[in-house]
């Protein structure tokens, strides 16, 4: 048996037995640097609309063929403290703009990258970040200087198709005009006149078959699911909107009931049935030809129904039934209640038709105006279905902020190469020991057109080359042309690549301060995993953790 060796003074001392303790550069920065790196090497390829897929399985079994940054993130189970935090910056993008997901993974990881080098050349952690901190505030201060062009209409459908083809476009490649004019058409459809959009009145429905050609605006609601009776259409609907079961009230535990003889028996049931049929009749003699449940449908009450020609869809999603109600103005009423006028839903037409092969029920708001409405995409495959949501919710994200700041910033790289130009000249000429930061940080801007022109297949150093002289002339708005393959550039203002202003300020920040936070870490301590005993084994000892062996 090896002798005890007592572990040093200090902290570990006092820690748990199982806890881990990491101090000093090597073990504290660099080897989570490391980890970063790796994590930003993932996803440097999905960045561009020509970006790369990547298949992820998660521990559902369930697989995502997609170039999303957000869903990939969202489906990776990270252990990496530091990792954690990067993918914790990136959803906070996510929330607060909608896009722009993979440029503050990018930029956080180029700017760690950029800092190990000067640490391991002997530059202290406080100018490192501080040269960040100072860079960002002029960035910051440049990016107004940058705005090409400022969205005067958000009820201008050709103006606002025009902005989001670069957005759509980064997501479907060669669908972007098509995409861009469904977004533009449903978001001005259901925005309010005070113009506060609401992102969760566009409502998606994917189903499977047909082109991307195919895909269409339904002013209303599209749902995958079928008329319960023998009524499929109802013109000018009056419609009731429940959330409990279509038929008598049942008891949630089992009852026994004993009749004495058979004539108990029949008067029982057709007491239950008149008391259904009665208040079906209330329902058609209120106008109510429509009726929307949450539950299960009984067959006494379908037979009902059938007889008063009562159309009845389940609906078996509370947030869908809230939806339907937003849409047709009804009220979600919790028993099976004759509703007053106020509570009583009203729609064009409703009906069941079939789209490809699916059976869906359609509420059209064809002649009146309608506050929900329902884009139905079609496409070959489930995951090209997941590809088109992307790229629609991203669109319908960045008409939500375009409604707080219009503004909008050159894209196709060239926002983050005018930025880089103007923050390289500061740092040569600053005195101070941050002029390092502030380099790297201007080299960090540099790697987001590097890879946007990495992924599209054309030569890196000459498109760089290219588009740096240009801006070094003080031509702002020169980005990489990604059609051709030799490598070129184009005036992105003309060619409408457009990038929001606050996703690029936002990601700037939350790079940034993901950054700064990392470099001053200083010592990590990791607990010990919680859980029940291992699986007893061979080993003798197999309930205790390895470093607590003699």
């Amino acid at each position: 048996m090896a002798a005890h060796v007592p572990m040093a003074p200090g902290l570990p001392q006092m820690l748990k037995a199982g806890m881990k303790y990491f101090s000093g550069l090597q073990e504290t920065l660099f080897s989570n640097i490391t980890a970063c790196k790796a994590l930003v090497r993932s996803l440097r390829t999905c960045y561009g609309p020509l970006g790369h897929n990547k298949l992820v399985i998660n521990h559902l079994g369930k697989s995502f063929h997609t170039s999303h940054a957000a869903t990939i993130l969202r489906e990776l189970e990270l252990e990496n403290p530091v990792a954690c935090l990067l993918c914790s910056a990136a959803e906070t993008q996510e929330e607060e703009t909608g896009n722009g997901t993979n440029f503050v993974i990018l930029l956080a990881g180029a700017l760690l990258e950029n800092a190990e080098k000067l640490l391991r050349s002997g530059l202290p952690v406080v100018h490192v970040w501080s040269g960040y901190e100072m860079a960002c505030k002029e960035a910051l201060r440049l990016l107004p200087t940058l705005v090409c062009h400022m969205m005067k209409n958000p009820r201008d459908e050709d103006e606002v198709m025009w902005i989001l083809q670069a957005i759509v476009g980064s997501r479907i490649f060669g669908h972007q005009k098509f995409l861009s004019k469904l977004v533009a058409k449903s978001c001005i459809l259901v925005l309010p006149p005070d113009n506060t959009f609401n992102p969760d009145l566009i409502r998606i429905c994917k189903i499977p078959g047909g082109d991307i050609t195919n895909s269409c605006i339904v002013a209303g609601m599209v749902i995958c699911t079928e008329a319960e009776g023998t009524v499929k259409r109802m013109e000018r609907a009056h419609i009731a909107v429940y959330c409990c079961c279509f038929g008598p009230p049942r008891l949630e535990a089992k009852g026994t009931v004993v009749f004495g003889n058979a004539t108990e028996m029949k008067v029982y049931t057709k007491g239950e049935e008149r008391l259904l049929e009665q208040h079906i009749r209330g329902l058609a003699k209120a106008g109510i030809n429509v009726v929307v449940v949450g539950g299960k449908v009984d067959d006494l009450a379908l037979f009902y129904a059938n007889r008063y020609r009562i159309l009845v869809v389940r609906l078996t999603s509370h947030m869908e039934l809230q939806r339907l109600c937003t849409a047709v103005g009804a009220t979600l009423l919790l028993n099976l209640a004759v509703p007053s006028q106020e509570e009583i839903g009203h729609c064009h037409r409703v009906y069941m038709t079939e789209i490809g092969s699916t059976n869906t029920v359609i509420f059209s708001q064809d002649d009146t105006p309608c506050p929900v409405a329902t884009i139905v995409l079609r496409g070959a495959t489930k995951d090209m279905l997941d590809c088109l949501e992307e790229a629609i919710r991203d669109g319908v994200n960045v008409y939500k902020i375009m409604g707080n700041d219009g503004r909008l910033l050159p894209g196709a790289g060239a926002t983050e190469m005018a930025l880089s130009v103007r923050l390289n000249t500061l740092g040569m000429y600053y005195p101070g020991s941050e002029q390092y930061g502030v380099l790297e940080f201007s080299q960090a801007l540099k790697t987001l057109p590097a890879t946007l022109a990495e992924n599209s297949g054309l030569p890196v150093n000459e498109v760089m080359a290219k588009i740096e002289v240009q801006h070094q002339l003080g031509i702002q708005n020169t980005g990489i042309n990604l059609a051709m393959e030799e490598g070129g550039t184009i005036d992105t203002v003309k060619e409408g690549l457009l990038d929001p202003f606050l996703v690029k300020q936002r990601g700037i920040v939350l790079a940034t301060e993901m950054a700064v936070t990392l470099l001053g870490v200083s010592e990590v301590i990791v607990a010990k995993k919680s859980g029940g005993p291992k699986v007893r084994g061979e080993n003798p000892n197999w309930d205790k953790e390895p470093d607590a062996l003699d």
